[in-house]
């Protein structure tokens, strides 16, 4: 035993021995920081979503126009997504831990992330009370002037925590009982839409306490066609669909909300055909040439949010139709990036099978079978002509629900 021993350990020394002159120049790789290049212009996008069924480890991540992943960030538990902000380099994230990972003390926080390295530059607690929810675009808002951050709250009871991000502090919560979803409307002027079809306004000094808050009369009747809350914005209009197929233009200013436009999404043909609105967050406006993409299927009028095949185009001024893109799969969301030549983005649902396959598997199991072999994807089209461009596969399993252009 001890000359068998031996031998190895002279063997050993021997190839170390011969090893030594090419060692000599070895350096070891060292830790590092990549920092991004300016994302502006660039088609880049962030997808996020709650990372179910692993809730506890919210994710967000970041690709380039040609598919690549250049980032991601981990946003705590339930993530309700990013804002993302124009005016500096920063990116913001309301995240909720427990002190024992799913049980203890819960904190709140607010978190800056550095938009070059992804890297949190610091937190600001906030009450522990954010509301969680698979539509997450409203649930947190930057003023037009990114000075604060506003946050809703559901305990259930509802409210609103007031984050001045000058000076990195929780300010003071504001009591909105039935309402949700919150919209900007000028620099300290915000809205909530409310469960009687009208909207609390908030006004804040700048301090950020409430300078004043008011309830709107009724903007629509939600018993006859109920709001999606996911709206989308150009300037003083918000632009929002319905459950029954309408679309709707509110003006929204520090003086309230005013009616504008609403117009039908659907020809009498069509609507008998069992088109109608889909996904979690299936609307995107472009806002320089006013084109609004609708996320569409065909199925029952209850099943409003299961996934959808096309995205329909309308103009906002005329309210007529410009296009039908057929997608390439079933999409949950899409969103739309800005500029001359804007990308469609299409957050989807994909079974990773041949067709033949997938379509035995329906035929013979149903919906139920397909279930468990769900993957997510995202595909991305020339928003001016529908052309497929390219296909973002391997996508870490989780529900993703949102696509938001950068």
């Amino acid at each position: 035993m001890y000359k068998h021993s031996l031998r190895h350990l002279l063997s050993v020394l021997a190839l170390l021995a011969a090893a030594a002159p090419a060692l000599a120049g070895f350096v070891p790789e060292q830790a590092r920081v990549e920092v991004l290049a300016d994302h502006r212009d660039q088609h880049w996008f962030w997808i996020w979503g709650s990372n179910a069924p692993n809730m506890v480890d919210g994710r967000a991540y970041l690709f380039d126009d040609q598919g690549r992943n250049l980032g991601q960030l981990s946003t705590g538990i339930w993530s309700n997504g990013l804002q993302l902000a124009r005016s500096r380099d920063e990116l913001y994230a309301t995240e909720i831990y427990f002190s024992r990972g799913v049980r203890g003390q819960r904190s709140d926080v607010v978190t800056v992330y550095d938009a070059r390295t992804l890297s949190p530059k610091r937190e600001i607690p906030i009450p522990a009370k954010r509301m969680t929810a698979l539509i997450s675009t409203g649930l947190s808002v930057l003023s037009d002037d990114e000075r604060f951050l506003l946050v809703l709250n559901f305990t259930p009871a509802q409210s609103i925590s007031v984050v001045d991000l000058a000076h990195e502090r929780f300010v003071t919560e504001v009591p909105i009982p039935g309402c949700a979803s919150i919209y900007p409307a000028g620099p300290r002027d915000f809205y909530a839409i409310c469960g009687n079809g009208g909207f609390f306004h908030l006004r804040l000094d700048e301090q950020g306490q409430v300078a004043l808050q008011e309830r709107t009369a009724p903007a629509f009747d939600p018993l006859q066609d109920l709001l999606l809350t996911t709206g989308v914005r150009d300037g003083q209009t918000w632009y929002f669909v319905s459950q029954h197929n309408q679309a709707y233009a509110l003006g929204m200013t520090a003086d309230g909300v005013r009616a504008q436009q609403r117009w039908s999404l659907l020809s009498d043909a069509e609507r008998a055909d069992g088109w109608g609105i889909a996904g979690n967050h299936g609307v995107a406006l472009h806002q320089r040439s006013g084109r609004l993409f609708v996320l569409m299927h065909k199925d029952a009028p209850e099943n409003y949010q299961k996934p959808g095949t096309e995205v329909w185009v309308f103009d906002v001024a005329t309210h007529k139709r410009l296009a039908r893109l057929a997608l390439k799969e079933q999409s949950t969301a899409i969103g739309v990036s800005q500029g001359a030549q804007p990308r469609l983005y299409s957050l989807d649902w994909v079974v990773p099978m041949p067709s033949l396959f997938t379509l035995w598997i329906y035929l013979t199991q149903g919906e139920a079978g397909l279930t468990p072999l769900l993957r997510q994807g995202v595909n991305l089209y020339d928003a001016d002509s529908g052309e497929h461009l390219r296909s973002v596969g391997d996508i870490p399993l989780g529900f993703l629900n949102v696509v938001m252009p950068w």
